[in-house]
């Protein structure tokens, strides 16, 4: 495929029918241009994979820069303004299994909780298809609060994590009491217990499934620290969606200079759907890839599956271009004779090896050869280039 053409299909990359958009009947009309494609990723994600027990709520943020009126700063994430996502995420793996795309007051959560805010609607949207089912739930300040824990409770799932003193129904005296480093306080109702403990400054938590026990921790720094459970689970459960943001900005499919918010929230939906197959891959108990060798051999499979067979494409003024075949470098090949044609009985062919150097005085180099390789359908010397050309990237 030439860039030109590339450049066209992006373009005039299209999702839905425009002319079939009906905003009083659309479930999110603010995301019309992408939001077929959007529920199909989500879904299968969700049918593909089943998460273990302790998964983790947070937000992510795609950087995006053009004009839109349901942009967000977050100064804490590194791209700082772009299209905020509430996710769920498995919190060992970072496997992306249900995600909300924020878009202003008309975010699209499930009319079941329409009675609560915005936290505690997004957390309960996305729990919705794993509730009473014993699982356990991470969660930071923006979210933690009595309301959302008690409702969490009567659906049979657990929840910890850190907590804002003043939310409501806090207890009343949660914020008051001074503490020195190393002092806890805690209250208990039910199964739910809020707890603030004094590091280096105060850590406000809630837990349904923690007491006041502590453990050693041994840090950086060469110290062994006592510390709070619940403090110790938190920390190495809550980074599901930060672990699954950090790999993406490794291999981005996302280009600065896209200005349609719908292609980049598509390109964004690849890196989650390259992300998820990796871990899919890593459970599957074989000798797992590196995530950036699991991305060359889901490209190079695309390639031979997709790929239209190799012919020359001549255009005025350009000599003729072969295709590559992607197995140049992995598969089995066979050197073989060229097949005699009607006019010669023994025909040559330019060999691509040789005829990629040039000589001393800087001028290419014109070899012809009586052998080729049929799979890749290139001329190629016997000794070296047919080993140089199937082993080497550049030769």
């Amino acid at each position: 495929m030439s860039e030109y053409r590339f450049s066209l299909i992006m373009k005039y990359f299209h999702f839905t029918n425009n002319e079939e958009f009906d905003e009083a009947t659309h479930p999110a009309p603010k995301l019309k241009k992408i939001w077929e494609v959007y529920q199909i990723i989500v879904t299968n994600f969700q049918r593909t994979y089943v998460p273990e027990r302790d998964v983790s709520v947070d937000e992510s943020l795609m950087a995006y820069k053009g004009r839109l009126s349901w942009i967000q700063y977050i100064a804490s994430k590194r791209a700082r303004f772009g299209i905020k996502s509430y996710m769920l995420c498995e919190s060992s793996t970072g496997y992306i299994w249900n995600s909300v795309i924020y878009t202003g007051k008309g975010t699209k959560f499930n009319p079941r909780y329409s009675g609560y805010g915005m936290a505690t609607s997004s957390v309960l949207t996305l729990l919705e298809p794993l509730l009473n089912q014993g699982y356990c739930v991470t969660t930071d300040n923006f979210y933690t609060s009595p309301e959302l824990y008690e409702v969490l409770l009567q659906n049979k799932t657990d929840a910890y994590g850190t907590v804002r003193p003043n939310r409501r129904d806090m207890p009343s005296m949660f914020a008051k009491k001074k503490l020195k480093t190393g002092e806890m306080v805690a209250w208990q109702k039910g199964k739910m217990m809020a707890m603030r403990w004094r590091d280096k400054k105060d850590v406000c938590l809630i837990s349904t499934v923690h007491n006041t026990s502590t453990a050693m921790v041994h840090t950086r720094g060469g110290k062994d620290v006592l510390k709070p459970q619940v403090v110790i689970d938190y920390n190495n459960t809550m980074g599901g969606v930060d672990r699954a943001d950090q790999a993406m900005t490794f291999y981005p499919a996302m280009r600065k200079q896209q200005k349609k918010y719908y292609k980049k929230i598509f390109r964004h939906l690849l890196e989650q759907c390259l992300w998820n197959a990796y871990i899919l891959h890593r459970a599957t108990g074989d000798k797992p890839f590196v995530h950036s060798e699991f991305i060359w051999k889901v490209v190079e499979r695309i390639f031979v599956t997709h790929q239209t067979p190799s012919v020359a494409v001549n255009r005025p003024g350009r000599r003729a271009v072969d295709v590559v075949n992607p197995e140049r470098l992995t598969g089995r090949h066979f050197m073989d004779y060229i097949p005699p044609t009607s006019k010669k009985a023994a025909p040559t062919r330019m060999c691509v090896v040789c005829c990629s150097k040039r000589d001393g005085n800087g001028k290419k180099v014109r070899k012809e050869t009586r052998f080729h390789c049929p799979d890749c359908d290139v001329g190629l010397c016997a000794v070296p280039c047919f080993k140089i050309y199937h082993t080497q990237d550049v030769y």
